[in-house]
């Protein structure tokens, strides 16, 4: 924005006439409408008391840019980082403090600059670093006010580190609130502040929260390319699928039933009554095994809720229901065998 773009603006936002505003400033009203046409400037000598009236900076009351592009700005961080290794740290900063005052409104550009100053730090010893801190926390805590979702939780996630590295975990703890409670990284993130508060069980209990929530969303996201694969009749990358699905239940010790379920399924699909008579017999002799996961190590520091032998029994006499009737398990109880497993199961 030109200076009379930013008279104008701040202006109205401060709800001023400019009549107003030229009394405030000892001046003519027509002066004021040529500042905010571009026919003429102010007077060098009535820049701050502009500022002042509008409540804004100097900086921002002559900023000719108000935003860079992504190539402008990644031109500035190249410039900054080809200065690395050949000149001091405090050269780097005031070079970058100097950007900043140059375009105070480029908020990728301050978000990039204060992430390179803390990345460079984290070398640095605590007294040798301190000097950069007040700058480095104030133009990060300056972006959570943006009004660009992106930049702010950008910001607030170099705050966080920035906080978490200076052992200042109140402060981190704060910058979780621009998180949503359906956000993974939220939990993790507190549990990194219970670890350094030494609150180790809820560190645990936090991350074992995560760590099952992950789970079900990856196996979920494994059964969806799963379905993909099956519709458009791609069973070879189906039955890969289904065997990363069934290591994977493994490997969180989600108990036998839940590794062959998938199995089950592709059996199912592929109509092999043979290969499915033979994995629904082991699948449903390991039912007891469907909440292993709550006896896992991997989550002992979490609560589950009562188990209810009752509800699995309902559970898996619903699934030998349809087994034994719905049509789209005729391919099944045509098979070889299917005799002796209606016998063991459908009664």
């Amino acid at each position: 924005m030109q200076i009379n773009e930013v008279i104008r603006k701040y202006r109205k936002q401060k709800k001023l006439t400019q009549e107003e505003m030229a009394s405030k400033l000892g001046v003519t009203a027509p002066a004021v409408n040529k500042w905010e046409s571009g026919a003429s400037t102010p007077d060098i000598s009535l820049l701050a008391p502009i500022a002042r009236l509008l409540g804004i900076t100097l900086d921002e009351l002559l900023s000719f840019n108000e935003t860079l592009s992504d190539l402008e700005v990644s031109n500035i961080i190249q410039e900054l980082h080809g200065m690395i290794g050949r000149e001091k740290l405090d050269v780097i900063y005031q070079k970058m403090v100097d950007k900043v005052r140059e375009y105070p409104n480029a908020e990728n550009l301050k978000l990039s600059l204060a992430s390179m100053l803390f990345t460079q730090t984290l070398i640095l010893g605590a007294s040798e670093r301190a000097k950069y801190d007040d700058w480095l926390q104030e133009c990060l805590e300056n972006l959570l006010k943006s009004d660009s979702e992106s930049i702010k939780m950008r910001a607030a996630d170099s705050l966080y580190a920035f906080f978490i590295s200076r052992e200042r975990y109140e402060d981190a703890e704060g910058c979780l609130e621009y998180y949503s409670d359906e956000n993974p990284d939220k939990k993790r993130k507190l549990a990194s502040i219970y670890r350094g508060t030494k609150k180790f069980d809820e560190a645990y209990k936090a991350l074992e929260e995560t760590l099952f929530s992950s789970y079900q969303n990856m196996s979920v996201l494994i059964y969806e390319l799963y379905m993909v694969a099956v519709e458009t009749e791609n069973f070879e990358k189906a039955k890969i699928l289904i065997e990363k699905e069934s290591a994977f239940a493994e490997l969180f010790e989600m108990g036998l039933y839940n590794q062959l379920a998938g199995k089950v399924q592709l059996a199912v699909d592929m109509k092999d009554g043979k290969q499915t008579l033979e994995l629904l017999d082991k699948m449903l002799s390991s039912s007891s095994s469907l909440m292993d996961y709550a006896k896992s190590s991997l989550f002992e520091h979490m609560t589950f809720g009562e188990f209810n032998p009752a509800v699995l029994d309902m559970v898996i006499s619903n699934q030998i229901k349809q087994y034994c009737e719905d049509d789209k398990y005729q391919f099944m109880r045509e098979t070889a065998g299917w005799e002796d497993f209606k016998n063991k199961w459908c009664k």
